[in-house]
């Protein structure tokens, strides 16, 4: 709902027609008419339109200090949402380490156990290749033991 308020600046009635609340709406001229009289209690030669001017620059000087005295807080925040997001990436890449290296731990003892039985697999394989040279000997002293008793046999069926 459109409001039709009358405020007086530097003795002059201006109408104002804004959805604001009235009182809010004359609290604005009286500001504005609070920074005019500041503007001519402070310049002796201060006439026409140049308070209003003068009155216009010093709000703007306060708006543009607020605004600028709020970006820091702004900055502050971005800082602390960048800070936030790269300790939880740190906390990520900590896990992902902590998990790497339980990986490589884990690989370490399969690989020791792996070379425990590599080691006792060789010792079998030495063990089973003497068996099998003791076999060899033994089939070899048997078929000179054979090769001498057929000679014998052969000597003897001759010999008959």
């Amino acid at each position: 709902m459109l409001n039709r308020v009358n405020i007086t600046i530097n003795s002059r009635v201006y109408t104002i027609v804004a959805n604001e609340d009235p009182e809010y709406l004359k609290s604005l001229g009286d500001y504005v008419n609070g920074k005019i009289k500041i503007v001519l209690s402070e310049g002796n030669h201060v006439m026409g339109e140049k308070p209003l001017v003068l009155a216009a620059l010093n709000i703007c000087d306060e708006y543009f200090k607020l605004m600028n005295r709020n970006e820091p807080e702004e900055k502050a925040s971005k800082l602390l949402t960048e800070n936030k997001r790269l300790e939880n990436e740190i906390k990520e890449l900590e896990r992902a380490e902590q998990e790497s290296g339980n990986r490589a731990a884990e690989i370490t003892e399969e690989l020791k156990i792996t070379q425990k039985v590599l080691e006792e697999t060789e010792e079998k394989i030495k063990f089973l290749e003497g068996q099998i040279k003791l076999k060899e000997n033994q089939i070899k002293k048997q078929k000179s033991e054979f090769a001498i008793r057929e000679k014998e046999l052969l000597d003897m069926l001759e010999n008959k």
